[in-house]
């Protein structure tokens, strides 16, 4: 039996906040999945809720961030992984 750790809810609104940092960083879903090294369907998974990324997706994911100079000095941990304090929205 596989144990679920993050609810439903969560994953939808960490997916919701992927796919804005994607379209902010102007990046199609198959140039993530690429950037990240994760099959373009693992990255629908992601950005829709239905899976979790994993530790190293969300540093790459932060990485890319740092790319861009307003990501850079907005995009914080706090906002990708809780929706709170400083990001592209809030």
């Amino acid at each position: 039996m596989k144990t679920k750790y993050l609810s439903d809810d969560y994953l939808a609104e960490l997916g919701h906040r992927l796919r804005i940092i994607r379209a902010f960083l102007k990046l199609d879903q198959k140039e993530m999945s690429r950037r990240l090294k994760v099959g373009q369907s693992q990255m629908s998974k992601i950005e829709s809720g239905q899976s979790a990324p994993t530790l190293f997706q969300l540093i790459r994911i932060k990485k890319l961030s740092e790319e861009n100079d307003y990501l850079r000095e907005n995009l914080t941990w706090e906002w990708i992984l809780e929706g709170k304090g400083r990001g592209i929205i809030g």
